[in-house]
């Protein structure tokens, strides 16, 4: 395919700003602008809301060459409202008209060209294979809707990220910035992502106990900050 010219980053997150999802998300859109590419940025929960959201949202898959989901892992699947977007996306370029959709109509029914759809998944648990299950959907979703796969990046212990700019947090999380770095370099020359990518990503930046002895830190802290006196453990209706 011909190089891409635009690229759209869909923030998966229901958090409205500050996710983790938005801050990877965020670093690789601006990778694919410094060579060259138009970029936007659109959140799904605030897309999904309404007719005009959702018009706006179609338009913008239509318009790009790349579309980039971020998006955190909610047990083992898409957060709900990133599973509504990508049935309305799906709809629309297809031509159908979605029922909670009476003015998106054709937005992205006409494709003449190639687009890729990548998808960035990260979660809470330090094992990054718990993301396999939501990026095999993410992979049907795209195959299904037209686009071409462009690939999965897959993090675990996401919380490490923390909503922060990753050009302020290369640390720990150097080994993701460099897989962003060679995803950008790759979707933006028209390739998929490359599986020396999704190694750096998957890559645990922290030894798992360790991140399982902080993250239970912090649940007793906020529990005591809040006043609850149960056990973090607690099973009262066992």
């Amino acid at each position: 395919m011909n190089a891409p010219q635009s690229a759209l980053l869909l923030v998966g997150s229901p958090k409205a700003s500050g996710s983790s999802s938005e801050s990877l998300g965020t670093y690789l859109l601006e990778e694919l602008e410094a060579r060259g590419l138009r970029t936007r940025t659109l959140h799904v929960v605030k897309a999904v809301r309404d007719d005009a959201g959702v018009e706006d949202l179609l338009e913008a898959v239509a318009a790009a060459d790349v579309v980039v989901l971020s998006f955190p892992l909610y047990v083992d699947c898409l957060p709900a409202p990133v599973i509504r977007a990508l049935e309305l996306i799906a709809q629309g370029r297809a031509g159908e008209r979605a029922p909670a959709d009476a003015v998106a109509g054709q937005a992205g029914a006409e494709i003449g060209r190639e687009q890729l759809f990548a998808a960035i998944a990260q979660c809470g648990f330090p094992e990054a294979e718990h993301n396999e299950t939501a990026l095999a959907i993410c992979r049907e979703f795209a195959e299904a809707a037209g686009f071409v796969w462009a690939g999965g990046l897959s993090m675990g212990a996401g919380g490490m990220v923390d909503g922060r700019p990753l050009r302020e947090a290369r640390g720990m999380l150097r080994s993701a910035v460099r897989a962003l770095d060679l995803a950008a370099a790759g979707l933006a020359a028209g390739r998929p992502v490359t599986d020396e990518a999704v190694r750096l990503m998957a890559k645990p930046a922290f030894p798992a106990f360790a991140y399982r002895f902080i993250a239970n830190w912090q649940w007793r802290r906020e529990l005591k900050k809040q006043g609850a006196t149960a056990p973090l453990d607690a099973r009262p209706f066992a």
